[in-house]
């Protein structure tokens, strides 16, 4: 057989493979004229098979190919495939027996599989990726993956797809993708890995597996041996990958043990140098490895740092300049620039103004949420990666930035060619991100979100405090949810304003320094009398623990939620090269580089500021009041010896519904009707909309015109669903015109947490919910699975009934062969009962 790429066939091609392939094929003709009308032949017969014998038929086509008609067959499918004429599984056949040829045009063959993969017929799309994830080596050697990867990636982003199909998308994209798209395609499984349905849970999970993407992400091993208990090929596939993982881990302590071997022979004289043989990793790796050429000596050297930082904890990192610059931007949370959230928006792909920081410049000149900017300056934004655009928008204060922002209802072609009534001008100012929201809750509850121990953290959190007791404050939640931690002092900081002088809040232990007690230095700001209970689930981290272990020490307030995370390490950033980082004229005296700031020393003459390396080392531990500690304990393998963080004094589940449910909303969401609706209607309703932005009473007749838009949505969520996503867009437009963002956990109405909290509260005030009108009315009831129970299910169905309907239809959809005809039954009973009802 002459065909060198027969390997690529065998990765993509079934088990059952030999068995498709059909006995004593004849031979093909030896005429160019003939050997095309052969190709189209086959080509064509290729629309009635399925993929096992489209692989098949490649092969077996390729195997009659000799020697002497090789180049000019090859040449034949060069010309059928860049003609244009064919498609969907005519292709396939098309591009899988070319792959089987010599000196293959991996462009080409990119080329003619990429309107493939978006195509609808799911086969034919799922026959492209496999061929493309064959054929990764060839498409990255020929520098044409990029656009490829692109194409994969919005098959993978398109909710409407199959789940089979997009996470295949996302793991083919992995494999074809350059360095800034990877992460994008982890990103994407990662959503799979956090979705509520099991099956889609498991297929991200698997598919992380296959790019063995393991260690170091617990919920892909937590969810491979949940898997690796159930029968079938997933089961095993979760038992095979569960046991690489075990075998790696073996490894490591062996090479660990070997490597303490080694630093006592290096001891005594008897090994080179340890840098001559990193040196000879590098050239190895440079040299032989797969990917070796693609290798910078620079990331070899990063790479090489991280790693054996990691093998000291899970916390101790190399920063490279670039990182570096990014984590020193979040940790102080200023910066020159526009001061608003952005993203791309998920549905139109436009760079999208998410919430503007309501003090800062882009709100005083009149953006709103939802704003899309277009341009920036004279340079377009659309397709350009977000942190491209934002640096665009960062700047000295007081220098102007131009913007062109498109809003809905205007004419879509101006997305493309903004004209000026679109631009706005804005004067950069310093941005300080403000990690405290406020608001008063019915029943004079104030509840106070804090979402990072930035460098103002206490003094926001004391001013917010003090408003909210001004105005009559009876109760304080502090909402420590999804804060994932900051600056120790901060957090000394922030538990003196609950406790008084004098009482220790955290206290460090280290090998080098010594050991230190954070203690209270002022009377508490909020009374001893007054009820307290502090929100923690499993995000919160570092610094958010230690204020809700202080607390819970100290039995001041409540603790409710679910086990925090459990980080009780202090890190201390140290510079590897100090002498390698460009100097800069101080202008604000802040000690820090700021992005207007002047450079007075560029090493590299880039124009940009760089930093230095940085090494974030683990130092020290903190304890508890108590004594206890709250770091999560690991043994040399890997396993878990202590679960570390605080368990709450109530547990309380985050807010769940049914998953039928949740896929409805979305896509409802996904429309924007209900945006729209509620734009429309905010103009006219202002100030009834500022009521229903902070409670509506579950009451959907209060929305003008609700009876109408329900009935023109054609949904099967009832009204109270409806209802709900409507006040989520009504509470998006009532922050932008009052100027104050909503706390994120601040919705009563919606969130069972937070009724839990509130319930507590009242609880130390001698109070029900009940006696509260506006709780009495609004608070859910949870099933015993924590699932939140719907009113005014629609149409009389079952919850049991839909879910089974939808998941039968998922597995039909999903599904590589036809459904059993049980299956099929199971499926028409279900929907002939649910009809009836």
């Amino acid at each position: 057989m002459r065909r060198s790429h027969l390997r690529i066939l065998s990765l993509i091609a079934f088990p059952t493979l030999a068995l498709a392939i059909p006995p004593s094929p004849a031979p093909l003709p030896q005429d160019v004229e003939e050997i095309e009308a052969t190709i189209a032949n086959r080509a064509q017969a290729a629309l009635e098979l399925d993929l096992e014998a489209i692989w098949a038929d490649a092969q077996s086509v390729a195997t009659l190919v000799g020697d002497e008609w090789g180049a000019p067959f090859d040449a034949a499918l060069d010309r059928a495939l860049s003609g244009g004429s064919y498609g969907g599984k005519s292709v396939l056949f098309l591009a899988a027996t070319r792959l089987l040829g010599d000196d293959v045009d991996a462009e080409l063959i990119a080329g003619a599989l990429e309107p493939v993969v978006s195509a609808e017929d799911e086969q034919a799309a799922l026959g492209a990726i496999d061929l493309l994830a064959g054929a990764a080596g060839e498409l990255k050697a020929a520098d044409c993956s990029e656009e490829i990867t692109d194409a994969l990636l919005t098959v993978a982003k398109d909710g409407d797809r199959p789940a089979t199909l997009r996470i295949r998308a996302a793991t083919t994209a992995h494999q074809t993708g350059l360095g800034h798209q990877v992460p994008k395609t982890r990103s994407l499984l990662y959503e799979f890995l956090q979705s509520a349905d099991p099956a889609l849970r498991s297929l991200g999970a698997l598919a992380m597996a296959e790019l063995g993407i393991i260690e170091g992400i617990p919920e892909v091993e937590g969810e491979l041996e949940r898997l690796a208990g159930s029968p079938g090929e997933k089961g095993r596939l979760a038992k095979a990958y569960l046991r690489q993982v075990e075998i790696r881990r073996f490894r490591d302590t062996e090479l660990r043990r070997a490597r303490e071997e080694k630093r006592k022979l290096v001891a005594g004289g008897r090994v080179g140098s340890d840098l001559e043989r990193v040196e000879a990793l590098i050239s190895m790796v440079q040299n032989f490895h797969l990917d070796g050429a693609e290798m910078g000596r620079e990331d070899l050297i990063e790479a090489a740092l991280s790693g054996l930082l990691q093998r000291l904890d899970r916390h101790s990192t190399y920063f490279s300049p670039e990182a570096y610059k990014k984590f020193e931007q979040d940790l102080h949370a200023a910066y020159g620039g526009i001061g608003a959230y952005v993203d791309v928006d998920r549905v139109d792909g436009l760079f999208t103004i998410t919430r503007p920081i309501y003090s800062g410049p882009a709100y005083r000149a009149g953006l709103q949420t939802d704003d899309k900017v277009v341009q920036v300056d004279e340079w377009p934004t659309i397709g350009e990666e977000v942190d491209e655009v934002i640096k665009r928008l960062k700047g000295r204060p007081g220098t102007p930035v131009k913007l062109y922002v498109w809003r809905a209802g205007m004419d879509a072609s101006l997305i493309q060619r903004p004209s000026e009534e679109m631009s706005v001008v804005i004067e950069r100012a310093s941005i300080t991100i403000p990690p405290v929201n406020a608001i008063m809750l019915p029943g004079q509850i104030g509840l106070v979100e804090l979402t990072t121990f930035s460098r103002v953290a206490s003094s926001e959190l004391k001013k917010a405090i003090e408003e909210l007791m001004e105005v009559g404050m009876r109760g304080l939640i502090l909402d420590l949810r999804s804060n994932s931690g900051g600056l120790l002092t901060e957090a000394a900081n922030v538990a003196d304003l609950f406790l008084p002088r004098g009482k220790p809040v955290v206290s460090t232990e280290s090998r080098i320094y010594k050991s230190q007690t954070y203690s209270t230095r002022r009377p508490a700001l909020v009374p001893e009398e007054m009820p307290l209970v502090i929100l923690v689930d499993r995000f919160t981290a570092s610094a958010g623990e230690i204020v809700a272990g202080a607390l819970q020490d100290h039995s001041r307030g409540v603790l409710l939620g679910e086990r925090t995370f459990g980080k009780g390490s202090v890190q201390n950033l140290f510079p590897l090269e100090p002498q390698a980082e460009d100097e800069y004229a101080d202008e604000n005296g802040n000690r820090r580089y700021d992005d207007w700031e002047t450079i007075t020393t560029d090493h590299d003459g880039d124009g940009e500021f760089d930093y230095s390396p940085r090494i974030k080392l683990t130092i020290e531990r903190y304890r508890l009041p108590t004594g206890r500690s709250i770091h999560r304990e690991l043994d040399d393998e890997g396993n878990i010896l202590s679960p570390g963080g605080i368990a709450p004094d109530e547990e309380v589940g985050r807010t769940r519904r049914e998953q039928w449910r949740l896929i409805e909303m979305r896509k409802l969401q996904d429309t924007q009707k209900l945006r729209a609706f509620a734009r429309e209607q905010f103009v006219q309703h202002e100030e009834l909309y500022q009521e229903l932005a902070l409670g509506d009473g579950d009451d959907w007749s209060r929305y003008p015109g609700f009876e109408e838009f329900y009935a023109g949505l054609e949904t099967i969520l009832s009204r109270q669903d409806v209802r709900m996503l409507l006040r989520l867009e009504v509470r998006r437009l009532v922050q932008d015109a009052r100027g104050s963002a909503f706390p994120f956990g601040s919705d009563y109405q919606e969130d069972v947490r937070l009724q839990a909290a509130l319930t507590r509260v009242l609880e130390g005030l001698g109070l029900s919910p009940q006696r509260i009108p506006e709780y009495a009315i609004t608070f859910d009831r949870v099933d015993e699975d924590g699932i939140v129970v719907a009113d005014g299910f629609p149409s009389g169905y079952s919850a049991e009934e839909l879910d089974r309907a939808l998941a039968l239809l998922a597995e039909a959809e999903g599904a590589d062969a036809p459904l059993t005809p049980e299956k099929l039954r199971e499926l028409a009973d279900t929907l002939r009962s649910m009809k009836r009802n």
